[in-house]
């Protein structure tokens, strides 16, 4: 699907500022000097650099998120009700609170990732080694990092009813899951309260007063 003329004239990539340029083949727009792709999906421009992927020098793609599908978690009941996120491939994001005052009136928000103690490292890393059927540890791990998981920014949501870091999501070539990190109230899944479960489209996931819902992009 083409873009419009109109449109391509006034993005620019968010990485280096310069033009772009369409691509048909990939239904893409490239930006020449950082050697990027930002795929075009439903003719809507992705300009998340976490979306991005890269041209090899023969001129190959260097990332799998571009030709995948996207997990899209969209909130519908909640402070946050009709946001939607979007996960690309091989990452994962944390959901909580917000630190600041919960009864101030807040958007859906990104925030950067909060410093996970040693507790909840273990616990993740004992999810990602059942997810993935492995017994050995998922190695190089950071707060940024979980093996091949690159963590994004925490999603923050406007309830008070969620804990700080209330559940973590992942998606990866085995599907998408959903790990409570020890909350107050817990992770319910279509009900059921939960430690972890994988995902399947449409189901809906509930953290305090929100509930999320599942699926997969085309």
């Amino acid at each position: 699907m083409a873009i419009a003329t109109e449109l391509l004239k006034i993005l620019v990539c968010p990485k280096c500022k310069g033009s772009l340029q369409y691509q048909s083949k990939e239904d893409a727009l490239r930006c020449a000097k950082c050697a990027l792709l930002y795929p075009i999906r439903e003719g809507i421009p992705d300009m998340s650099e976490e979306e991005a992927f890269e041209i090899g020098k023969g001129g190959e793609l260097m990332s799998k998120a571009a030709k995948a599908p996207t997990a899209i978690f969209k909130i519908k009941e909640g402070p946050n009700q009709g946001e939607s996120l979007k996960l690309p491939l091989d990452t994962c994001r944390a959901i909580g609170r917000s630190l600041d005052d919960v009864n101030k009136t807040e958007i859906f928000n990104m925030e950067p990732t909060v410093a996970l103690d040693d507790f909840t490292k273990k616990l993740v890393l004992n999810y990602l080694s059942k997810k993935r059927g492995k017994s050995d540890k998922v190695a190089s791990t950071t707060d940024h990092t979980f093996g091949n998981f690159k963590r994004l920014s925490d999603l923050v949501l406007n309830d008070p009813a969620i804990s700080r870091l209330h559940a973590m999501i992942f998606y990866d070539a085995s599907g998408a899951g959903v790990l409570d990190l020890v909350s107050r109230n817990g992770t319910f899944v279509n009900g059921q309260e939960v430690e972890s479960r994988s995902l399947k489209e449409g189901d809906l996931i509930e953290i305090g007063a929100t509930k999320i819902a599942f699926s997969m992009s085309n």
